[in-house]
């Protein structure tokens, strides 16, 4: 995958399946990296964020998560830039991670949801080597413990499902301490694997309304569309290369 410059960040070209050869090739060098989904909310709000500016941007991979971010990218002129949300991403990880024997550890989410999404995942994805998860509840002097936590489970890939800045700045402030091979920032994916949210459906991702469907259900994403949207509106219509 290449990193392209778009606006103030970047965003990466390519398929799911050349994603999935990253992480393989990332887990079979023992190197270490780590991706960020980029929606509108994120893009927006990183322009006023430095911290959170420079850990998307320093990511290895930036999948666009989302069709606004595509439309950005062809006014950028990439027309290689493919919708790959985290989501879609992490269940291209499960399934690889079946055949490989990829190991994985889940961080953030309540306890509740946690344990559920963790006895789902384990179910649909038969055999699949969950090491280790951790509520993402944790106060600022547990954090030692949490990557001790971690480390001693030997996993390869590491799903981060905390909240936005949060996610990312536990990516800036401790990725480098974490033994890992690769990172995923999954958000509120959890809640979804658990079942206590439900996922946009397919048809309504293909017209790249997700953000509408979101809105209607879940008030507090709708306050982000309504505060961010125009500004990335404005970036659209008036983007310059």
């Amino acid at each position: 995958m290449k990193n392209l410059p778009l606006g103030h960040l970047k965003v990466s070209s390519g398929t799911i399946d050349d994603a999935i050869k990253f992480i393989y090739d990332c887990i079979s060098s023992q190197s270490k990296a780590y991706c960020i989904p980029l929606n509108l909310t994120k893009y927006v709000l990183s322009k006023s964020d430095e911290k959170l500016k420079q850990v998307i941007r320093e990511a290895n991979m930036i999948i666009s998560d989302g069709v606004p971010i595509v439309w950005l990218s062809k006014r950028a002129g990439y027309n290689d830039v493919q919708r790959i949300t985290g989501i879609d991403l992490a269940e291209k990880i499960f399934q690889t991670a079946q055949k490989k024997g990829w190991s994985l550890f889940f961080l953030g989410a309540s306890e509740e949801n946690l344990k559920k999404a963790v006895e789902n995942l384990t179910e649909r994805f038969s055999g699949i080597r969950i090491v280790g998860y951790h509520h993402g509840y944790f106060k600022d002097h547990e954090v030692d413990s949490v990557i001790d936590c971690i480390n001693r489970s030997s996993v390869d890939v590491l799903l981060l499902a905390l909240g936005l800045p949060q996610k990312e700045y536990f990516v800036a402030d401790h990725l480098e301490k974490i033994d890992i091979r690769f990172c995923l920032t999954v958000g509120g994916a959890v809640d979804i694997w658990a079942g206590t949210k439900k996922r946009t459906p397919a048809s309504i991702q293909r017209l790249g309304l997700e953000w509408l469907y979101r809105s209607i259900y879940d008030m507090s994403r709708a306050r982000l569309i309504a505060r961010y949207g125009i500004s990335f509106l404005k970036e659209l219509i008036f983007y310059k290369k």
